[in-house]
């Protein structure tokens, strides 16, 4: 006789939701984003119709962890073909990270369990708020918020208008909502859960307010035309350079000089064939893999080349500084901006490391993990994060997967930043869906915060993103180039920007005040008359 916990129709509900997981993200094989809306919605399923609360928290984790780590199986490659461990130990790491992320879909599928006695509308409505919260405080506690569910939606953009007033989480959990109105009945049919009255009107509700979702960002669309040459006095060129350096070769010492003459041809020949522009000009991460301030043979050039061009050169490189009464100096993750007359106006140190990649967790500090920490080894946390200005210019500085996290976003434009720059080197995951998730889930950094985004990359995808989510550049891969492009700057503050420090709090005491106060909810007041009319 079959467990009820792992029931032939629970598995298969299962693997539906693994799948749309999948399939919803960029991934190797076919994405298309609405699919993603179908991950909530098995999840849910799965916990209605599970006979007890650990078998709903076990079946979502299992289903997210089957989806997760089909989407995140690149995360394999920097460990093994870097770090140099053997697959046999590389594999485990992506398993050990989807695992970790897994649990938010054990949480969800138990919480759907818990309310299944609620009116469908509100059953619903329920689980978006707690999706949304979910994924905000996961994304805090976690620091790697890869699978946010509006970074499925963000190769459409007509999907994803809302996040300029809800924020990519909240826009989430509405659709969410949305979804599981949608399926209500459907998710509710069982034995173990039987539906109360009101499926169809769920139903409606649900397609009214995809619908909603829908024609508002139809509406921001047509009122914002794509344009990839804005014009105007607040329009500037980008020149992108990407050197396509190797990862396993990038840090070698023999290698600093063949960098530098890669970018500095690369630059030159790209400006040769527009003598009259001067843009941003845009190296990635880590360009040079060298100490630029304290390097007297390499730097001259870089700073000749800003120079000679006359126009501000933007690039990442390890920076160093000592502190008195220390003896080992604080090394930083560091984006430079050079003047016309090539001197350095200013710098940005990256705030948020990335485990493994930049530094080790105290907890996780073994030897065999130290290859991971290639070039400089480990870094410190930046604390100068202001954008990097020159003349009318103010740059919202991100560096690499600094990106994906929306508080960064906020507070570089709460800073003044009229235009944000992601420099970033994702030639870590060779050619894998990794360049294309973490693009697109950068992208939500410029609709949140109504401004142009520029993404400079060292083997791609380097891009411009629109104040409305769309790519008006969308670069290659794998090979060296310069790419021209132009953006504009803009300073109006988006809804989101202004209604940002509200929302979580906001979103907790209405999934609070709903889940105790609503109907069926403990301190219902039809619940306290049934109670004592039954002499409770």
């Amino acid at each position: 006789m079959t467990h009820p916990a792992f029931s032939p129709s629970a598995g298969l509900v299962g693997l539906a939701g693994a799948c749309a997981l999948w399939l919803g993200f960029p991934n190797d094989l076919l994405s298309l984003p609405p699919l993603a809306l179908l991950w909530p919605v098995a999840l849910a399923r799965l916990g209605v119709t599970a006979p007890d609360n650990a078998a709903a928290l076990r079946r979502g984790w299992l289903c997210c962890l089957a989806g997760g780590t089909a989407a995140l199986y690149w995360l394999t490659l920097p460990v093994h073909n870097v770090g140099g461990l053997p697959w046999a130990l590389a594999a485990p790491c992506a398993l050990f990270i989807a695992a970790c992320l897994a649990f938010s879909g054990g949480l969800f599928a138990l919480a759907a369990r818990a309310l299944r006695r609620r009116p469908p509308w509100l059953w619903a409505l329920l689980l978006g708020l707690f999706w949304f919260v979910q994924e905000d405080v996961f994304a805090r506690a976690l620091g790697f918020p890869w699978l946010s569910l509006a970074g499925a939606l963000a190769p459409w953009p007509l999907l994803i208008q809302g996040a300029d007033a809800l924020g990519a989480y909240g826009l989430a959990g509405a659709w969410v909502t949305a979804a599981l109105l949608c399926a209500a009945a459907a998710c509710r049919a069982a034995p173990a859960a039987p539906a109360p009255p009101g499926g169809r009107a769920a139903c409606l509700a649900g397609f009214a307010l995809a619908a909603l979702l829908l024609g508002y960002g139809g509406l921001r669309l047509a009122h914002s035309p794509l344009t990839a040459q804005p014009a105007g006095p607040d329009a500037l060129d980008v020149l992108f350079v990407e050197g396509n350096v190797d990862q396993n070769q990038k840090w070698l010492p023999a290698m600093q000089r063949q960098t530098v003459e890669l970018y500095l041809g690369l630059t030159y020949g790209a400006l040769a064939l527009r003598p009259e522009a001067r843009p941003l000009v845009v190296w990635p991460e880590t360009a040079l893999p060298f100490f630029f301030e304290n390097n007297p043979l390499l730097a001259p050039r870089v700073r000749e080349l800003a120079a000679r061009s006359n126009a501000p050169l933007l690039f990442g490189a390890p920076g160093m500084e000592r502190r008195p009464g220390v003896k080992e100096p604080e090394i930083y993750n560091r984006a430079f901006l050079l003047g016309p007359d090539g001197a350095t106006l200013s710098h940005y140190d990256k705030e948020h490391l990335v485990p493994f990649g930049e530094y080790l967790p105290s907890w996780l500090n073994w030897k065999f993990l130290e290859a991971l920490l290639q070039g400089v080894g480990v870094y410190t946390e930046g604390t100068a994060v202001a954008p990097l200005r020159y003349h009318n210019l103010a740059l919202g500085m991100l560096i690499c997967y600094e990106g994906i996290f929306p508080w960064l976003a906020q507070a570089r434009t709460a800073d003044g930043a009229n235009v944000l720059v992601d420099i970033s080197n994702d030639g870590w995951f060779g050619s894998t869906p990794a360049a294309r998730q973490h693009l697109y889930l950068t992208a939500l950094r410029a609709l949140e915060q109504n401004r142009w985004l520029l993404r400079g990359t060292n083997t791609g995808i380097s891009a411009v993103v629109d104040p409305r989510g769309r790519l008006t550049l969308h670069g290659g891969q794998f090979r060296a180039q310069a790419l021209w492009a132009r953006a504009a700057l803009q300073t109006a503050p988006s809804p989101y920007h202004r209604l940002a420090p509200w929302l979580l709090p906001g979103g907790l005491l209405l999934l609070a005040g709903l889940w105790l106060l609503g109907p069926g909810g403990p301190f219902a007041a039809g619940h306290r008359r049934g109670r004592v009319q039954h002499g409770a």
